[in-house]
């Protein structure tokens, strides 16, 4: 059986935050995410590090939950691709 040990970084605030989400909305922890990248590391899985990171901005972020919210209330609706046009053209009918 392995013990579990503390390990502390620093990192920028709103990049915390996007993986925290990002996390949640998958259903596990950082915690989860760091050991599964270290685990990868540790068996030679290759690093990348670049600056395409994809932080979300706070307005994106607002949208996001607002959407997330609609969702949840049942304020969306699916239409299929192929029915797209004729529902966008009904849509500018009633908004005429």
């Amino acid at each position: 059986m392995s013990s579990t040990t503390t390990l502390t970084i620093r990192l920028d605030s709103d990049i915390k935050e996007a993986a925290r989400r990002r996390a949640m909305r998958l259903g596990v922890s950082l915690g989860t995410v760091v050991e599964n990248d270290l685990r990868r590391f540790i068996n030679g899985y290759p690093i990348v590090i670049d600056d395409d990171s994809f932080v979300p901005s706070e307005r994106l972020r607002e949208d996001i939950e607002e959407a997330e919210a609609e969702l949840v209330r049942g304020e969306t609706t699916s239409v299929p691709a192929a029915g797209l046009g004729d529902y966008l053209d009904h849509l500018a009918k009633i908004a005429a």
